[in-house]
């Protein structure tokens, strides 16, 4: 029996002192708070840590966009000028060696009544090492003969083409009745590979053939006795009151997209719905309007539209496919770098083509005005997309009668001054396209073949 006592007063525990229980809950304490603080606030600390470089990473990213959103206008400035030069300098080389083509282009370029070339032999295309680039090139062989100012003339419009052509070698001799005989080797180089152009396919400008009278207009010297009709009716022979010069007919691939800020896009290409001649403009969009301008540019400087004096209105035929809040409208750039905005369309409420117009600013002082852009325009907070067919750009302008019905209207002359290398070839090429008219540039100017055009001389030259 006492045994059994002994053996239950073994396992018998002694109440803690008060000491002892202030010991044991400050190792509790400490116990929490080290694997609080190693498993809980260690971890926040360094992800917190972490956050603040992030947010300090990210700052400097915003000041960098702030500082590169001011520059926006700078930034598209220097954009549109490299844009240009590029276009430039690939608009010089052929998109690709097509021997159809390149025959197109120098059937134009040597045709001279002085000259005759007997063939043209293509070497096969190779590459050639310029600049750390392979640029491919074909060398053309030309046997001619003729006289000397046909064989000068033939290497002013080989030096003035739209496309770049290299005289290689030139050789030439002459035989017993005093003609040059002789060969000319040319080389072409292409950017097919190296730089995209857009196009596949080299357009030449030429000069349209007047359009014939019609077979059955009525003879003029014919009177009717009141039982004849006249084929043609009294109003169709009257002059019209106003003149409708064509500004643009977007004939030729000299238009480029430009955006006003990086959220609007698009692009421009030729399309054979057309209200005037064979193409008209097809021009693409797709513009979030998250800023305060918001404009989708058309870029048609490189065509020259020049108004030296305002006309009563500038008219725009459009194909509009649906309903649109855009704003189409013109761009004018004059002498002393002012820019000018001018809407030609508050909204796109029609379908199917349609003429628009619009009377430009009637300040004589602001003349000349260089139209240099179109431009379709959201109001900011809209987006909106689609797809217009832009054709024959024309200013309308009140034409001068005389009290006799006489038509007193403006010159059919028009001036060049002349530039450093200028050519009775290449502004003939500049003008209408061809060469055709050199000999009527030298009558209207008192200009003998062969003599040398003073720069800064002023030439008359005839409106086709």
């Amino acid at each position: 029996m006492d045994s059994r006592i002994s053996k239950k007063k073994k396992f018998e525990f002694r109440e803690l002192t008060k000491n002892e229980k202030f010991l044991l809950t400050l190792l509790g304490i400490i116990l929490f708070s080290w694997i609080s603080y190693r498993f809980v606030f260690t971890p926040q600390l360094h992800k917190l840590k972490t956050l603040s470089e992030q947010r300090i990473e990210y700052e400097d990213k915003i000041l960098a966009m702030n500082e590169t959103l001011r520059k926006e206008e700078q930034i598209n400035k220097d954009w549109d000028i490299l844009h240009k030069e590029k276009e430039q300098i690939v608009s010089r080389y052929f998109p690709r060696m097509d021997q159809a083509q390149i025959i197109y282009l120098l059937n134009d370029l040597i045709e001279n009544e002085d000259l005759s070339v007997v063939d043209l032999n293509f070497n096969r295309p190779n590459y050639e090492d310029i600049g750390g680039f392979q640029v491919r090139n074909m060398g053309i062989s030309i046997p001619y003969n003729g006289g000397y100012l046909g064989i000068i003339d033939m290497i002013n419009s080989i030096k003035s083409s739209p496309r770049k052509i290299l005289v290689d070698s030139l050789s030439m001799d002459r035989d017993s009745t005093g003609t040059l005989n002789g060969n000319m080797s040319l080389k072409i180089y292409s950017l097919e590979g190296i730089a995209e152009s857009g196009e596949n396919v080299v357009y030449i400008d030429t000069v349209e053939k007047p359009v014939k009278d019609t077979p059955f207009s009525s003879y003029s010297d014919f009177s009717g006795d009141g039982n004849s009709t006249n084929l043609d009716d009294k109003d169709s022979t009257e002059i019209k009151p106003y003149i409708e010069e064509t500004l643009l007919d977007f004939e030729n691939k000299n238009s480029y997209f430009l955006p006003s800020q990086p959220l609007v896009k698009g692009s421009v290409s030729q399309s054979t719905n057309a209200k005037s001649k064979k193409y008209s403009l097809r021009f693409e969009y797709n513009i979030i309007a998250i800023e305060e301008e918001n404009r989708a540019y058309i870029d048609i400087s490189k065509n020259n539209v020049v108004l030296k004096y305002p006309p009563n209105t500038i008219g725009l035929w459009v194909y509009a496919y649906d309903y649109s809040p855009a704003t189409l409208g013109l761009g004018f750039n004059g002498q002393m770098g002012e820019r000018l905005f001018w809407p030609i369309s508050e909204g796109i409420g029609w379908t199917g083509w349609k003429y628009i117009e619009v009377s430009p600013p009637s300040d004589l002082n602001l003349y000349p005005l260089k139209l240099d852009k179109l431009y379709l325009e959201i109001p900011k907070d809209r987006e909106d997309f689609g797809v217009l067919l832009l054709d024959k750009l024309e200013g309308v302008y009140v034409r001068n009668l005389g009290e006799d019905g006489s038509d007193k209207s403006a010159s059919e002359f028009i001036f060049h001054i002349v530039k450093p290398g200028d050519t009775i070839h290449s502004i003939g090429m500049e003008y209408y396209g061809t060469s055709n008219y050199k000999d009527e540039i030298f009558k209207l100017n008192e200009i003998k073949p062969g003599e040398l055009l003073p720069v800064g001389k002023v030439l008359v030259l005839k409106k086709r």
